[in-house]
């Protein structure tokens, strides 16, 4: 039988890391841009005209995070870069649309209300930043500052400096919280350090069968850039843990004022929230899978960065509440928890808390458990079941 200390032990530790914050209708609906690298690893001449190891013509990062948002019931398209900063018209047999096509589409119903930089591109093939007021949430590190790239959206001067430590050197996994009450954290669980992981250690299997000299499944790669380089609007929300000099994640709200911008000749002020996160997507070479590497705090932060940039009230985010755990029969497990009407839940079980950290250690018991404003009560029978097992509740995606 399942040992009833063991279950509370479980539940009671898990639940504030298994979670997904709450969802908040949006303001407005529109399309949000995933700007994606044209210069993929099957295109004929260029950096990748023979390389045979990479992820071929899809970032999957990029699709990862298309999917997670759709979760949250966002509409996304992922865009070539080539299309939407106008390479495309120099180099394309048949002349494409215009940039402006996809940022201004005939039925406004379908205007982007957000476009998202990930890094799958290379730092010159960035879109340049655009005059619709769109917000813009930017990964790619030498973008997010005043480099001389078409994509630079001035949220730094001394663009040169900045970097993407990872996963090949001395980066750390964590991200030091500087601001915990702005909207987007407020309520993360942090440490005792005040840290929090973004992202999550490597599957043990994750690259068993990578071939000989192959690009490797997993990465994980930051967006970083010394903070003391921060324009006097961009407000420096988190740095990384062991290198605490360095930004990871900033925003810079409607109004502030952006870094010198040399091709104005003055520093202007910002049209539309600008958000610098942490992770960057490794376009030059890698295979493209840094989002995928994200822990799941991690996702939540990313998911309330995309509701802040487009200007969604957040409320502060908040772990399940475990309500009862108990036996209620001789064979059976009684799980009551605090829920919401905006999400459905599942449960899933294993007999090692200790094993390998891969999705295959955790069984789903039940899923598409309906949510609503108050408590949720569910019975496992536990008769056939193993002497010892671990359970935890979990909001879907």
């Amino acid at each position: 039988m399942i040992r009833k200390i063991t279950l509370c032990t479980a539940l009671l530790a898990l639940a504030p890391f298994v979670l997904q914050p709450q969802h908040v209708s949006a303001v407005t609906n529109g399309i949000i841009i995933i700007s994606t690298r044209a210069a993929q690893d099957t295109a004929a001449g260029s950096e990748y005209y023979t390389d045979e190891k990479g992820p071929g013509m899809i970032s999957p990062g990029d699709a990862a995070m298309s999917e997670l948002l759709g979760n949250y019931g966002y509409s996304c398209r992922l865009i070539l870069d080539k299309l939407l900063n106008g390479a495309a018209q120099a180099s394309w047999a048949t002349t494409p649309p215009p940039p402006d096509t996809w940022l201004v589409p005939a039925n406004g119903n379908f205007a982007p209300m957000l476009i998202i930089n990930s890094g799958s591109s290379a730092g010159a093939d960035v879109p340049p930043r655009n005059t619709y007021g769109i917000p813009v949430v930017m990964g790619e590190h030498t973008d997010i500052a005043d480099r001389n790239n078409p994509g630079a959206i001035y949220m730094y001067s001394n663009g040169g400096t900045s970097t993407d430590p990872n996963d090949t050197g001395p980066a750390s996994h964590y991200m030091k919280v500087l601001v915990p009450n702005h909207p987007i954290l407020q309520g993360i669980p942090l440490d005792p350090q005040g840290r929090v992981k973004i992202f999550r250690d490597r599957y043990p299997e994750e690259n068993a069968h990578v071939p000989t000299g192959g690009k490797i499944n997993f990465e994980y790669r930051w967006c970083s850039i010394p903070g003391s380089n921060a324009a006097p609007g961009t407000v420096v929300l988190g740095v990384l843990d062991g290198m605490e000099t360095h930004s990871v994640f900033a925003v810079n709200d409607v109004g502030g004022q952006l870094a010198f911008n040399a091709n104005l000749g003055y520093a202007a002020t910002n049209d539309a929230r600008l958000v610098h996160i942490f992770c960057n997507e490794d376009g030059s070479g890698g295979s493209r899978r840094v989002f995928d590497a994200l822990t799941d705090i991690g996702k939540v932060i990313f998911v309330r960065a995309i509701k802040w940039a487009i200007g969604e009230d957040l409320q502060p985010y908040q772990g399940l509440g475990l309500i009862d755990i108990s036996l209620a029969a001789p064979n059976q497990v009684k799980l009551s928890w605090q829920a919401s009407a905006l999400k459905n839940y599942k449960i899933q079980a294993t007999t090692n808390l200790f094993g390998a950290n891969d999705p295959f250690n955790w069984q789903t018991v039940s899923q598409d458990i309906p949510g609503t404003n108050g408590v949720i009560t569910r019975r496992l029978d536990i008769a056939n079941g193993p002497q010892y097992a671990f359970l935890r509740v979990a909001e879907m995606q």
